[in-house]
């Protein structure tokens, strides 16, 4: 065998995860552990879970008030950062200055962090219909979620729009059967999706950025991505939603 390209070397990333112990976010871990382009994955949680049990792995807890500060010095070295955090629909029951301080402080201060420590990519999970301008209170506060975390500012940023997630443990079975029925009368922002193809969308897409900037294609200005489901869709891999 011939040596390999110079760029390969560069190739290998480290990630940095919020989230991990959501179902999407627990994907996510899983799929950088079987990926051999990935090298270390920091995961951020607010308690010991001991969920990944990989030599790759190392989970790191902090006081999630104190989030920015306390994860900054553990992000150094990370290349991507991947957020798959917040509370989703259940928002309803919650006073609104908690929800806000899940769905955007939180999220905005694990970006902040990832920054410091060096991430050039990063990626964030809000959700379909995200409008700050929305009259719809969940809506506006994930509409306000995006612009918190892309403000941060990295060379790369992705937003991942979901609307129902299949697969998901607070998501009825039965939608998944009936869910992609319906999509044929939806708008395809508004198709289901299942967690593995979202935590797959996720990771492939930004490993694509990470790798244009390592091969020196760094983007001139900052960009963000939005993906809702189409833009998703040729991430998928066939399959890999009927894993668990």
């Amino acid at each position: 065998m011939g040596a390999s390209p110079v760029g390969e070397a560069k190739a290998q990333y480290s990630a940095i995860v919020l989230g991990a112990t959501g179902n999407v976010g627990g994907r996510i871990v899983q799929l950088l552990i079987k990926n051999p382009l990935c090298k270390k994955v920091v995961v951020v949680t607010r308690r010991k879970t001991g969920a990944f049990a990989d030599p790759k792995v190392s989970e790191v807890v902090v006081n999630m008030d104190r989030l920015e500060e306390e994860a900054a010095p553990l992000a150094q070295g990370v290349d991507v950062a991947l957020a798959a955090f917040g509370i989703g629909k259940g928002s309803a029951k919650m006073p609104e200055e908690e929800v806000r301080k899940i769905e955007i402080a939180y999220p905005q201060a694990f970006c902040r962090a990832a920054k410091a420590g060096g991430a050039r990519v990063c990626g964030v999970m809000t959700a379909a219909g995200a409008d700050p301008e929305a009259r719809m209170k969940y809506a506006k506060i994930i509409g306000e979620k995006e612009k918190a975390v892309e403000s941060v500012r990295f060379d790369f940023f992705g937003v991942y729009r979901p609307a129902v997630i299949l697969g998901n443990s607070n998501t009825p079975g039965v939608l998944g059967y009936v869910m992609p029925l319906l999509h044929w009368a939806m708008p395809s922002k508004y198709h289901s999706i299942h967690k593995n193809d979202l935590a797959r969308a996720m990771v492939a897409h930004l490993e694509q950025a990470f790798l244009a900037i390592a091969q020196g294609n760094a983007p001139k200005e900052a960009t963000v991505k939005i993906l809702e489901y189409k833009q998703m869709e040729p991430f998928f891999v066939k399959g890999e939603s009927d894993e668990p």
